[in-house]
């Protein structure tokens, strides 16, 4: 009997150091190769965008469709679309800004320096060509531009979306945010 007990003892004694074996042998096999991960494909990075030399501020509600690259003097800017030569805002299909009712010019002419800021009504915020002195349409000082955005802290409103104005002349609606039409430059009024 003493010798039964002793051999099933041996033979789970046996039995547990295989198992240990196996066990470290599992465990090396693990460290020497090691398991294959897919790595994910790399992110492509985007090119570096070029430093404008004017500071043309893009703020208009369609997309651009076509652009071009404007080289002058060493300067490359990318737009596609008029340009406010007061506030520098860049719209697409319009004739005039919708914040100051300023005819709005091809980019190029702001690199080249041709147009100069001009002056803004201190009343009506209209903008006008320089030489004028007194507004036309309400009679107040027409003071330079830079000195009129110098002192006036500038509401930034983006497009809202909602069409809730329209011109008196042309009846094209425009957004609440817009102050002045865009085809014509006449001061939008709200929709009753």
């Amino acid at each position: 009997m003493e010798l039964a007990r002793w051999g099933l003892a041996t033979a789970l004694v046996l039995l547990a150091i295989a198992a240990i074996a196996l066990i470290v042998l599992a465990a090396r096999r693990r460290q020497v190769e090691p398991e294959v991960v897919a790595e994910p494909a790399p992110v492509p990075t985007p090119p570096p965008v070029p430093r404008r030399a004017s500071p043309v501020v893009r703020r208009a509600s369609a997309p651009p469709r076509q652009s071009r690259a404007l080289v002058g003097g060493g300067l490359a800017v990318v737009s596609t679309g008029l340009v406010c030569p007061t506030c520098r805002t860049e719209y697409q299909g319009k004739s005039y800004c919708e914040r100051d009712a300023r005819r709005l010019v091809p980019p190029e002419e702001m690199l080249a320096g041709a147009r100069s800021a001009g002056g803004m009504c201190t009343s009506c915020g209209r903008a006008f060509e320089p030489g004028l002195r007194r507004c036309p349409h309400d009679g107040g000082e027409v003071i330079p531009a830079v000195l009129f955005q110098a002192t006036r802290r500038r509401r930034e409103i983006p497009p809202t979306g909602v069409l809730a104005k329209v011109c008196p002349v042309c009846r094209e609606k425009g957004d609440l945010s817009a102050r002045f039409c865009g085809r014509d430059g006449q001061e939008l009024v709200v929709i009753n």
